[in-house]
């Protein structure tokens, strides 16, 4: 038991654990229910000293730190200024917020101070998914993505759904080995552990599946080094390649599918027809009654300031430069904007009350101030099909996506490019996302990737398909289209609401108990 008051060893512990637990940085994923144990008897430690708050928060950081960084190094491969930053901040905010909800509870009984700690942690989540430095990287429904028959559920309840499931039993758990009469508290806890996946295996849709094929899906994979190659070669070049590429896989009713700004030949949209991929595009759907769904890079002109990420031109007026999917049918355009921007690479935070912001430059290829987004998700619509186009980032955020379907979505179609990590769990862990959309939405997923991972997923989050890393080709499926929308689809994140609300009571809870005990 000496263990369990070292504070030090038990905050590397809860690190280590969380980050073998996490998908591709170890995979061990029952670890998570116990990951969050020893940051807890840290907590227990430290109620009752006198800066317990400030000492809890120096040994929480430590942990955050070394999760973070155990989980997301990769991102150095991009840009190593972003990844200090990325590391640095997160583990700030996550630590942060566990330490300020450790001040307001520490008076509380045991229960109710770990309750407390765990509600501040899901409301963390819920706010990190809604600002704009949100990183969701990591919250902990994700880890889940590659044991997708255990959440089943999560078409009612989204990741927070799982957030939740490992709070509970780390906390119950922390009280078991707490007090050696916690029988009680044992069987919550192993009620919690087994109740949710008998709950999976009962909705599972496994015998559900659609059988009859109704969209011939062609996905492109041109494995473009975003560093040596894409940015820096002919963009037409590409765009002729990849539809080399797709041309003996077409049928009468295609739908192909390009990975993120697969078209680099930068244009107004307003102009497209002007432009030589217009005409790469025009001619290579001629004489087929194909689609093709691909990602670009693109502008617009404003004659007045549009939003905080229109820029002036030199003559007068205003453009907007967009991480598009551009959608290109009987010879008529349709353009949707990426929502979802990468804080600091596509976008700089806060630069409305900061415009000065607006003169750093964007790394990964991008341009100097953010990147212009939609205000609202959008489908593209067919006739009777329709299609939910998701950009790279946009794919990590369940709500968005469910309101896609909504809309009347279909099929969801990721586009995205993955190529800056380079062969490290990133891009792994980015495509396994694509699970828990599928199953939040019950939806089929299709996933063209630049240098990998394109892949195909069912409605239960199986993966039917999928091109490897660092391939060049092309990936053929046949996906129904299927209508209708899940409960968690419906009403989004509506359990970071029920974790502030929560939150909230026992705040108020804990001010009118300091209050007393000061009487």
């Amino acid at each position: 038991m000496h263990l369990l008051k070292n504070n030090f060893l038990l905050s590397v512990l809860s690190s280590a654990l969380l980050v073998f637990a996490f998908p591709y940085s170890g995979s061990l994923t029952p670890l998570i229910f116990v990951a969050w144990i020893p940051l807890w008897f840290v907590a227990l430690n430290l109620q009752n000293n006198k800066r317990g708050a400030l000492k809890f928060f120096g040994f929480a950081y430590g942990t955050m730190l070394l999760f973070n960084v155990g989980t997301t190094w990769w991102i150095w491969n991009s840009t190593q200024s972003g990844a200090i930053m990325a590391f640095a901040t997160n583990s700030l905010l996550m630590a942060g917020g566990l330490s300020l909800a450790f001040y307001f509870f520490k008076s509380l009984h045991k229960a109710l101070f770990l309750g407390g700690m765990s509600l501040a942690w899901i409301s963390f989540e819920f706010f990190h998914l809604n600002w704009e430095l949100s990183w969701p990287w990591l919250t902990m429904g994700n880890f889940f993505a590659i044991r997708t028959s255990w959440v089943q559920w999560y078409e009612y309840t989204g990741i927070l759904g799982g957030s939740f499931w490992v709070m509970a039993v780390s906390v119950f758990g922390t009280l078991v080995l707490s007090s050696r009469k916690a029988w009680g508290a044992g069987i919550v806890v192993l009620s919690l552990l087994v109740t949710p996946w008998i709950l999976s295996v009962a909705i599972h849709p496994a015998n559900n599946h659609p059988k009859k094929p109704l969209q011939h899906v062609v996905l492109l994979q041109p494995n473009l080094d975003p560093f040596l190659v894409k940015f820096t070669t002919d963009p037409i070049d590409q765009l002729n390649e990849m539809v080399t590429m797709a041309k003996p896989n077409l049928t009468n009713q295609s739908l192909v599918v390009g990975p993120e700004t697969a078209i680099q030949e930068l244009f107004v949209e307003s102009d497209f027809k002007t432009t030589q991929s217009y005409q790469v595009l025009a001619k290579a759907c001629n004489d087929s009654n194909i689609t093709v769904l691909i990602g670009a890079s693109t502008a617009k002109i404003f004659d007045n300031k549009h939003s905080s990420a229109s820029l002036p031109l030199p003559n007068g007026g205003f453009y907007e430069t967009y991480n598009t999917s551009l959608f290109y049918s009987n010879d008529q355009a349709l353009f949707i904007h990426k929502s979802k921007l990468v804080p600091g690479t596509e976008s700089i935070p806060f630069i409305q009350w900061f415009p000065f912001l607006g003169t750093l430059t964007l790394g990964n290829g991008g341009a100097s101030g953010s990147l212009g987004v939609e205000n609202e998700p959008k489908v593209f619509k067919q006739g009777a099909k329709v299609y939910a186009p998701i950009i790279c980032y946009e794919s990590i955020y369940g709500s968005f996506v469910g309101k896609q379907c909504m809309k009347g979505a279909q099929l969801l179609v990721v586009m995205t490019n993955d190529g800056w990590w380079g062969n490290t769990p990133g891009h792994r862990q980015h495509n396994s996302f694509a699970a828990l959309r599928a199953i939040e939405t019950r939806k089929y997923v299709v996933r063209s990737g630049n240098t990998g991972i394109s892949s195909v997923w069912a409605l239960d989050g199986t993966c039917l398909n999928q091109l490897s890393y660092g391939k060049k080709g092309t990936l053929i499926a046949y996906v129904p289209l299927l209508d209708g929308y899940t409960f968690y689809a419906q009403h989004g994140d509506y359990l970071g609401w029920v974790a502030v609300i929560g939150l909230t009571l026992m705040g108020l809870w804990a001010l009118i108990f300091r209050v007393k005990s000061r009487k």
